[in-house]
């Protein structure tokens, strides 16, 4: 059979062949474990075809990516996308820098696309901006001075880290438990330290998976507007979860909240586009003026690609393309991996808590030696030490074969103890 060719449901070769179905269901699951099939709920299993291992090159399962599409389709949609645009646009149009805010026809497809997770809530400020990362400088930029506290949770984004070291910002971690940040640690940490900004990732959190509950994100969203503090919403996972909670943002109606919405992690990283709503009453100069100080804005072309695959449907076809092929993903991670982990159904990563035998460092540093790396805690870590876990992003990885051989290697790892000095296995 050819690569991408769909193989018989199981019962029909089941009754085909004269054999029980739980045969059949145990030689599928060993074939999509070798890396032989992919299968898809709803769709059926389909040939992988033969891959080269790419063991001289390695395996990086270290950055947040959507996986590409199994049918490979990717490239399709990109090259259709760009020939519309081409063909509804004089390259003039498309050759200029992002010195102005974008069309009006541009901002109502983008209003559009986050109108499922904003509802009614006035956006008619709303911004483009080339990545969420560049957003969160500019609004740090615009708010904060050197010296000042921005608060977040004790595992964050490692971009927020980043752009707070740079512009010399104090970082300090508000204590949670197992629903999120709470609410009285918030309040303590604003009237002790005195901050204005806090960043939150709340659905499908970077890096821990987890999703804050509607009840915590009500009492947080008090908390913003008892204390005046203002929060950088950041949700860029949002549109590849069908149960996603309600934004903190809505919560408020609006008010001391800045929403950032990426399509990088749930359509294409290499738009470097993200939506940012500020806060209610907020012109959003200030930002912009941030945007302009540290960048020449987005890409016409991209942007113009945007509001095409937006507007022909072709963005929420996407999104259910790799929605499908996270879920195969995660699947084959909870198969391999027999060590318990935090992830969701269809989220681009899981969280990885080592067992008592392993140090992150050491674990990270072995995965390295055979070919597969992953990000440990301390990348996303407020204090000096994070905690013994790693971060296995899953779209890393060009196919499920290759993520097969990867995780497999996790595996093998997890249950070796290297304390004694050889290689007993737990």
């Amino acid at each position: 059979m050819q690569d991408g060719e769909q193989i018989p449901p199981q019962r029909a070769l089941a009754a085909h062949l004269g054999v029980d179905l739980t045969t059949v269901t145990r030689a599928y699951a060993e074939a999509r474990d070798r890396g032989l099939i992919a299968s898809y709920s709803g769709r059926g299993s389909f040939i992988l075809g033969a891959r080269e291992t790419p063991t001289q090159a390695g395996i990086d399962l270290t950055m947040n990516i959507p996986p590409q599409p199994a049918n490979g389709s990717m490239a399709q949609w990109v090259s259709a996308g760009l020939e519309q645009v081409l063909q509804r646009n004089p390259i003039e149009a498309l050759s200029p820098y992002q010195d102005e805010p974008a069309s009006r026809s541009l901002l109502q497809a983008a209003q559009g696309w986050l109108k499922p997770a904003l509802g009614d809530l006035d956006s008619r400020s709303l911004a483009l901006c080339p990545g969420s990362q560049a957003a969160v400088f500019a609004i740090l930029s615009a708010h904060a001075r050197t010296g000042d506290t921005v608060l977040c949770d004790p595992l964050t984004y490692p971009g927020l880290l980043l752009a707070a070291q740079q512009l010399g910002l104090r970082i300090v971690a508000v204590p949670g438990d197992a629903d999120g940040m709470r609410p009285d640690h918030l309040e303590q940490a604003c009237q002790q330290s005195g901050a204005r900004l806090l960043y939150l990732n709340p659905t499908f959190q970077n890096p821990t998976a987890h999703t804050m509950p509607v009840a915590r994100r009500q009492a947080i969203a008090e908390v913003l507007l008892k204390c005046g503090i203002t929060l950088i919403e950041d949700d860029p996972y949002r549109y590849l979860l069908d149960d996603a909670p309600t934004p903190i943002t809505c919560l408020t109606g609006g008010a001391n909240t800045y929403y950032l919405a990426s399509l990088s992690k749930c359509l294409w990283p290499s738009l470097r586009t993200a939506f940012v709503l500020p806060p209610r009453g907020d012109d959003g100069h200030a930002l912009l003026n941030g945007l302009r100080a540290s960048s020449m804005g987005c890409s016409a072309l991209l942007l113009a690609l945007v509001e095409q695959w937006i507007r022909s449907g072709t963005a929420r076809e996407l999104v259910q393309e790799i929605q499908r092929e996270a879920r195969a993903r995660q699947h084959l991670a909870r198969t391999l991996l027999s060590h318990e982990f935090q992830a969701h159904p269809t989220g681009l990563h899981l969280w990885l808590p080592l067992p008592a035998h392993w140090r992150q460092e050491r674990f990270t540093q072995a995965l390295d030696d055979v070919g597969v790396s992953v990000a440990g805690a301390d990348s996303f870590s407020v204090a000096q030490q994070g905690p013994e876990a790693v971060r296995i992003s899953l779209g890393g990885a060009p196919d499920q074969a290759v993520l097969g051989q990867a995780l497999r290697k996790v595996e093998g790892l997890l249950k070796e103890d290297r304390r004694r000095g050889g290689r007993a296995f737990v």
